[in-house]
C-alpha cells in the first residue's frame, strides 16, 4: 500500500499539467480568434503608386506587414528596439513573413525629415536597416539637438557608409522623392499616426507587439499547414 501514495501523486500531477496545457491552448485560440476578425473587418488598402519602402525578408513569404513610422515618433523607436528583434529573428529570417518599413515623418518635429533623408541615403549604400537602428536607438541624442545633422552623420559612419557619398546624396536630397512617395502613400490610405501596420493589404487599427504580429503569422500561415488568407498583393 505505500507504494500507491507516490503512484497517486504522480497521476494527480499529471492531471493539473493536463489542465494547464489545456487551459494554454484554450487561452491561444481565444486570443487569435478576435486578431482574425480584426484582420478581416479592417480596410483594405493595397500599397500602390510609387511608394516601395525598405524590404526585409522574402518576396515569396505568405504575409506581409507594411509599418509607416517617424523616425521621432517615441512609439516607433519602443517597437523598433523592443519588438522587431524578434520580428526579424523568429518571423522573417525563417521566411514566413516579409516587412515594409515605410518613411512617414511627422510634422511636429523639425529633425525628422532630416533623419529620415538620412536613412534614405543610407539605402542607396544598402545600409538602411543599419541606420535605421541607430537612429531609433540614439532617439534622445539627435531628436531635439538643434545640430541633428551632425549626429546623423556621425550614425552614418558608425555602420560603415562612404561618407562622401552620403554627403552628395544629403545635400542633393537624392533620396527625398522616396521618402515624399512613401509619405504620400500613407496619407493616401489614411494613417493617422505612427507607428502603423497594414497586414496583408489591410490596414490594423491598433499598434502591433511582438505576441500579436506572431499570432497573425500563425492564423495566416499556419507552420505546415497550407491553408490561410490570400497571399498579399505584389507590385
Amino acid at each position: 500500500m505505500p507504494a500507491a501514495r507516490p503512484l497517486r501523486n504522480f497521476y494527480f500531477a499529471l492531471g493539473i499539467i493536463t489542465v494547464v496545457g489545456v487551459a494554454l491552448i484554450l487561452t491561444q485560440r481565444q486570443r487569435r480568434a478576435p486578431l482574425a476578425e480584426t484582420l478581416r473587418s479592417a480596410p483594405i488598402v493595397p500599397i500602390t503608386g510609387d511608394a516601395v519602402g525598405h524590404k526585409l525578408g522574402s518576396d515569396s513569404a505568405p504575409v506581409e506587414i507594411t509599418e509607416f513610422a517617424d523616425f521621432s515618433c517615441p512609439h516607433c523607436a519602443v517597437f523598433a528596439i523592443v519588438e522587431m528583434p524578434y520580428v526579424r529573428e523568429r518571423l522573417i529570417a525563417t521566411g514566413r513573413l516579409k516587412w515594409r518599413f515605410m518613411d512617414f515623418p511627422l510634422q511636429g518635429n523639425i529633425n525628422s525629415p532630416a533623419a529620415h533623408l538620412a536613412a534614405g541615403c543610407a539605402a542607396e549604400q544598402g545600409r538602411f536597416f543599419e541606420m535605421m537602428d541607430a537612429i531609433f536607438n540614439r532617439q534622445n541624442e539627435w531628436a531635439a539637438d538643434r545640430r541633428a545633422d551632425r549626429k546623423l552623420r556621425d550614425y552614418a559612419r558608425q555602420v560603415g557608409l562612404d561618407l562622401d557619398r552620403f554627403d552628395t546624396c544629403v545635400e542633393t536630397k537624392h533620396a527625398q522623392p522616396l521618402v515624399d512617395a512613401d509619405y504620400a502613400e500613407g496619407e493616401r490610405i489614411g494613417v493617422q499616426g505612427t507607428p502603423a501596420f497594414v497586414v496583408n493589404g489591410r490596414l490594423w487599427p491598433s499598434v502591433l507587439r511582438y505576441d500579436e504580429i506572431k499570432a497573425i503569422v500563425d492564423s495566416l500561415a499556419p507552420v505546415g499547414g497550407s491553408k490561410g488568407a490570400p497571399p498579399p498583393a505584389r507590385r
